[in-house]
């Protein structure tokens, strides 16, 4: 990873930034190739680097929870995008099989966390998966090699298929390819859901503009899987 804040690049960008008492955020890519100027975890740099960056993180994000609820809601799902990242680097990363049952592991991973943040949020019935995938499979036929489990979307079935399908392999291909369309188009389903969440059309906008970049990382990378 690379990071820059005006002159400085690499870990001290990074304290730089996480110095900043005020900012808004998005998560977006780069076109272009950038070195790797980022030596260390977050963790390691908070645990040795300057103390005073820590202290400005906490005072920011004492400032953002005094926010209106709106910005509250955005900081928490930005937050829940920076996780989910490690999840897509993974796959970006070329670090699962082609193909492989691990990759659809990793996507299921992404979607159920957007899933149980929905579902801790709205009482309404009709989030919940056993709700959601029947009318998905209505106009997306191919949602319906996915399952239900515990409220939690389960690929079981497609996965037990995938991983003992010794036939075509383009079949097999065609089997995984959609598969992963279907959590994806899941993943949207449940995008479109937080965005009743807010009130206010700015930051509804600019998580929609944020989560519409992370789909597209996530999308490259299973492209780069199916390769």
């Amino acid at each position: 990873m690379h990071a820059s804040s005006g002159d400085i690049v690499g870990d001290e960008a990074v304290l730089a930034v996480l110095g900043w008492s005020d900012g808004r955020f998005r998560i977006m890519r780069d076109t272009d190739q950038q070195p790797r100027t980022i030596t260390q975890g977050i963790t390691e740099l908070l645990a040795s680097g300057d103390l005073h960056a820590a202290s400005a993180t906490d005072s920011q994000t004492s400032e953002q929870l005094e926010g209106s609820p709106d910005e509250r809601l955005l900081h928490e799902l930005l937050s829940l995008l920076t996780r989910l990242e490690k999840d897509c680097g993974r796959l970006t990363d070329g670090k699962v099989e082609a193909g492989s049952v691990q990759a659809l592991l990793v996507l299921t991973t992404i979607v159920n966390t957007l899933v149980a943040f929905v579902t801790s949020r709205c009482s309404d019935a009709d989030v919940l998966p056993s709700r959601v995938l029947p009318r998905l499979a209505e106009t997306l036929p191919y949602t319906q090699l996915l399952g239900e489990e515990s409220e939690r979307i389960s690929i079981a079935t497609g996965a037990s298929m995938l991983k003992n399908w010794n036939t075509n392999p383009e079949e097999r291909k065609q089997l995984f390819q959609d598969l992963c369309r279907a959590l994806l188009d899941v993943l949207l389903m449940y995008c479109n859901t937080v965005n009743t969440f807010f009130r206010s059309s700015l930051e509804r906008e600019e998580w929609r503009a944020t989560f519409d970049v992370f789909v597209e990382g996530l999308w490259t990378a299973v492209k780069q899987i199916e390769a």
